[in-house]
């Protein structure tokens, strides 16, 4: 397992470990079960999402996604919030966009052509 397999892992662990905190401190602050559930999935999802982006940038050696996600954190409004748009921040304006995912910032790795036709760039 390489240093990008290693950060996702443990960035994941991470997520669902705060993400279950919030979710446990809701129930405790006497938050319904449905709102607490889906603010939980929710920030479950956000961080996944994170990690992704982080992934894909670690491979091709750029580690700001991970360096973000580490200060930043998982599993509540703010967190999410900078989290999200300092990853988008990260991930699209930086000399690494077209290393990261060069067709439309989403692409499937099994397909070995670009949205646009051609060949794609993939690390």
């Amino acid at each position: 397992m390489g240093h990008a397999e290693t950060m996702r892992t443990l960035t994941g662990i991470s997520c669902g470990l705060q993400s279950l905190n919030s979710y446990l401190d809701a129930r405790q602050k006497g938050q319904t079960p449905q709102v607490a559930t889906t603010n939980l999935v929710g920030n479950i999802f956000n961080g996944l999402m994170r990690n992704e982006m982080a992934y894909d940038m670690q491979k091709c050696g750029n580690s700001a996604g991970n360096i973000l996600n580490s200060t930043v954190g998982y599993g509540n409004p703010t967190s999410n919030a900078i989290g999200t748009l300092g990853m988008m921040s990260a991930y699209a304006y930086t000399p690494w966009m077209f290393f990261n995912s060069p067709c439309c910032f989403n692409y499937n790795y099994s397909m070995n052509y670009s949205y646009f036709g051609g060949g794609g760039f993939y690390c």
